[in-house]
């Protein structure tokens, strides 16, 4: 009589050469899947730098030499705030002036001028900015995060006393 079947020692054999591969294969997977969540967090990270660095080039590059009245309406004495905790930040914070905001054929009801600054609230840098340039409309200045997880900021620039 002929066997026309496998034995229990071929059986196991077959299983254990099978739990292999699919042992192999899911560590192959897993290692993929962790190497591209990391490529993935580290190109956000890219993505973050670049917009904060695009940004503060637009803004620092239009920099204006303006005033700025204060509630009352008196006018503030320097062009730039810069320093430790200015605009309520952990850290260094930075406000000035910017001209180049688009306003094409003045359609909207505000200036090309816009009060811009910096500051990082909560480990996060945040960039903040006034529709109008002068505080005389008592608002809040909208606040965009742009990075987070910050651990220091700072500002160092040349001045009229060096």
């Amino acid at each position: 009589m002929k066997q026309r079947g496998f034995t229990l020692l071929e059986v196991i054999i077959a299983m254990g050469i099978l739990a292999f591969v699919v042992l192999s294969t899911h560590q192959i997977l897993d290692s993929t899947t962790k190497a591209k969540d990391a490529s993935d967090e580290t190109i956000a990270e890219l993505n973050g730098l670049q917009t904060l660095f695009r940004l503060m080039d637009q803004d620092f590059s239009q920099m204006t030499k303006r005033q700025v009245r204060n509630e009352a309406g008196d006018f503030q004495e320097t062009y730039i705030l810069a320093g430790r905790y200015v605009l309520d930040s952990q850290y260094d914070g930075i406000g000035f002036v910017r001209d180049g905001w688009v306003n094409p054929i003045n359609l909207l009801p505000r200036s090309e001028l816009q009060a811009v600054g910096y500051r990082v609230i909560d480990d996060k840098l945040e960039r903040v900015y006034r529709v109008y340039v002068d505080q005389l409309d008592n608002m809040e200045p909208r606040s965009q995060v742009i990075l987070e997880n910050i651990e220091d900021l700072k500002f160092e620039f040349l001045d009229d006393k060096d």
